[in-house]
């Protein structure tokens, strides 16, 4: 109960803040601020960040904690990249791009060929870059029991157990769908996304009986990305905000 009154406190507030208020609270908002934080490995932290940058154009950029020490690992230096508006003139929210544009990280090419056994299908799966751990899976016309779910990036597979039979007088189309699932077992922290969605698209099956799927851009960045839906953060003053239960100072 308490909770509730909480957030309609908090909604009535922010409907109560007049357009003028909000504009001039953004305005100073506007900079890079700073986690205050104490943690000598601030980068193998819960909060693994560094800072929030909110930029004049409306978009922002949360950067993470560098490494301190050596020898140094490989890591992304951004962790989420969005937009940013005010709700009230204290109240600010995040929404990270991949909520209104889709990323590069998605982009695919398909190879089609016919090869081998043609009671068969094969689909090979192809990662240009750095990819962490992830499960495949591909869903044959819609059907929960015809699809196959693994950590291979080589499958074979017969046409009789999972695709359509071949028909005399049309196109022997399969509406396959592919999508990757991130393998974060044993992860003590991950805030990333768990389900990549890649495509969903009808193959004839008959012409094409090998497919060759290539991600260019799924990479560690686009792996670890954060996404925020109208994440709230506050303004306690023009010189510190305060998210994820931590102040952030403004440089």
């Amino acid at each position: 109960m308490k909770i509730i009154l909480i957030i309609i406190s908090m909604l009535l507030i922010i409907s109560c803040t007049s357009p003028k208020k909000i504009m001039q609270s953004s305005n100073k908002l506007k900079g890079e601020y700073v986690l205050n934080s104490d943690k000598l490995f601030q980068a193998f932290s819960n909060i693994n960040y560094h800072s929030l940058v909110l930029n004049d154009d409306g978009t922002y950029v949360l950067n993470k904690a560098k490494t301190t020490f050596t020898p140094a690992i490989e890591q992304c230096n951004v962790a989420s990249k969005g937009k940013w508006s005010g709700l009230s003139s204290d109240v600010f929210e995040l929404t990270s791009e991949d909520k209104y544009e889709k990323q590069k990280g998605f982009n695919y090419d398909i190879k089609k060929e016919n090869r081998y056994s043609q009671d068969s299908l094969y689909i090979n799966v192809k990662f240009l870059n750095y990819f962490h751990p992830v499960k495949l899976n591909f869903y044959f016309n819609n059907n929960n029991s015809k699809s196959i779910h693994t950590e291979s990036t080589t499958i074979k597979l017969l046409k009789s157990k999972y695709l359509l039979p071949k028909s005399t007088y049309s196109v022997n189309r399969n509406r396959i769908k592919f999508s990757l699932d991130a393998n974060v077992s044993g992860t003590n922290l991950y805030k990333g996304r768990i389900l990549f969605s890649i495509f969903e698209e009808d193959i004839d099956t008959e012409k094409t009986n090998y497919i060759t799927i290539t991600l260019p851009n799924f990479d560690q960045c686009f792996y670890e990305f954060e996404p925020y839906n109208q994440e709230l953060f506050f303004m306690k003053n023009p010189k510190k905000l305060f998210w994820k239960g931590s102040v952030w100072e403004k440089l």
